[in-house]
């Protein structure tokens, strides 16, 4: 690919067709792919970003040697079984006998992947439908030994009856509690395993025959990631998948007949909405290199507004009763915690946050946190204790939202849900379950205790006013 400098100590170029090595400097004309062999491996380090969760506490104490380890290693390979297909119990006993012999193979086109295991089923997904396999994904593709195993997978994922998915991924859709008569959005689908999961659901719980009553929408904002959410479809071949294109904060709402009145409409909203946001992404550094040498505090900040509007969507756009998953691959509380508080406070009269601490017992994690610090993103060392220490003028770049809401107690943050790398071999993770308690445009039944008091106050100085002009009027008299 890029030729390397040579003896003439230029850069290494492109090249050209003819010498795909030779670059600027008199590079020679051996081949850019030997060349590869040699780059050196990407830095896994970050002097910024290990200080800046060290000051958030993300990791409890004493954890932190072997959070930054696994954040190091390689991930691991993961898959699922679907469980709507015909051959799901058959899968499942191959997996379990037919490659026990990939005992105690060695690796050697990864440093870092010393041994493999047979493949294992993930503890914490029911019914042993989630797989993982102790290799790194390109150690699976280049070694000799493991080529049988490889081409089965491959080989079953194209039929439909296995789908390649990271298994922190695999975890907001086990909490929405999907029926098959449900209306189910999945506002920023691409590209797909999360909507694959979903239609799973629907049509795995169904009692009927044939097409199921509920549906999934699949939304998203790049028409060619619709375009590959489409194409992975496929694999699944339902009928109850509509897919959409749009901004996730502008979807617009559908609209029903409404048979009681004569030409009216109702809306048609959905009752489960699944928001896994555009994020920075820093949960996923074990398969993105580059998060390492990219990652900058400003990245979080940036999307925080985004991803505050896409979730409001979510909620506008659910019944009530329904549920909310809002999730990131990131592990800034600025892109997690502090979206879920603001939008929390947003819809106080008909939002809250569900204790999820029964679903899924195996899965170890860790509870939301309660307070965090922004960071300035000129000055590493500088962190905002609370919205006032911000400076006048880059407020709009550090918004009151940003912050811990002082009743962040109150709003139950410790029922999010954060998965770290290091407690199950995965990677970084961050979920929380909302439920929908009313409908968000019905007046409150009740007005808040301060703002009767309020009320009260207001009607006690009118009464005084009153006196006083009394009392005036009579000494005027």
């Amino acid at each position: 690919r890029g030729g390397g400098g040579g003896g003439g100590g230029g850069r290494g170029g492109r090249g050209n067709k003819r010498h795909r090595g030779g670059g600027r400097g008199g590079g020679n004309s051996t081949s850019g792919w030997e060349l590869k062999e040699s780059w050196p491996e990407a830095e896994k380090a970050n002097a910024f970003m290990e200080a800046y969760y060290k000051e958030q506490k993300i990791v409890p104490e004493g954890e932190w040697e072997e959070f930054m380890k696994a954040c190091r290693a390689v991930l691991p390979t993961t898959f699922r079984i679907s469980p709507c297909g015909s051959f799901a119990d058959e899968i499942r006993d191959q997996l379990k006998s037919r490659f026990s012999e990939l005992q105690t193979m060695k690796i050697e086109e990864d440093e870092e992947d010393q041994r493999t295991h047979p493949p294992k089923a993930l503890p914490w997904y029911p019914d042993q439908l989630a797989w993982y396999m102790s290799v790194s994904k390109k150690a699976l593709k280049r070694t000799p030994g493991l080529e049988k195993f490889h081409k089965y997978l491959v080989a079953e994922t194209e039929t439909g009856n296995l789908t390649r998915q990271e298994a922190v991924s695999m975890i907001p859709p086990l909490f929405m509690d999907v029926e098959p008569h449900h209306r189910v959005l999945d506002m920023c689908a691409a590209p797909g395993s999360k909507t694959s999961q979903l239609l799973e659901f629907i049509h795995m719980k169904s009692t009927s025959k044939g097409v199921p009553p509920g549906v999934v929408i699949a939304n998203d904002a790049d028409l060619d990631r619709c375009s590959m959410l489409i194409h992975q479809m496929k694999r699944i071949n339902s009928p109850s998948l509509l897919v959409l294109h749009h901004e996730a904060q502008k979807i617009p709402m559908m609209w029903g007949k409404d048979s009681a009145v004569e030409g009216g409409k109702i809306p048609m909203r959905y009752d489960r909405v699944l928001c896994d946001v555009p994020c920075s992404g820093d949960g996923t550094m074990r398969k993105n290199v580059d998060v390492w040498r990219k990652w900058s505090p400003a990245q979080g900040a940036g999307l925080h507004r985004t991803q505050i509007q896409i979730l409001t969507r979510g909620v506008e756009l659910t019944e009530a009763g329904g549920i909310v998953v809002y999730s990131t691959c990131s592990m800034n509380p600025i892109e997690n915690e502090a979206v879920v508080a603001y939008v929390l406070n947003k819809f106080s009269h008909c939002l809250e946050l569900e204790d999820v601490s029964t679903q899924l017992p195996e899965l170890k994690r860790l509870p939301g946190l309660l307070t965090w610090k922004p960071r300035d993103k000129k000055n590493s060392e500088m962190f905002f204790e609370n919205f006032d220490a911000v400076p006048q003028n880059i407020r709009q770049i550090y918004p009151e939202s940003n912050f811990p809401p002082a009743n962040a107690a109150e709003l139950n943050l410790q029922r999010c849900v954060r998965v770290l790398p290091h407690h199950q071999d995965t990677g970084a993770f961050f979920i929380c379950k909302l439920r929908k308690t009313a409908d968000h445009t019905a007046p409150r039944s009740k007005p808040k205790e301060d703002d009767a008091t309020a009320e009260e106050g207001k009607e006690e100085v009118k009464e005084e006013v009153k006196e006083e002009v009394k009392e005036e009027v009579k000494e005027e008299v």
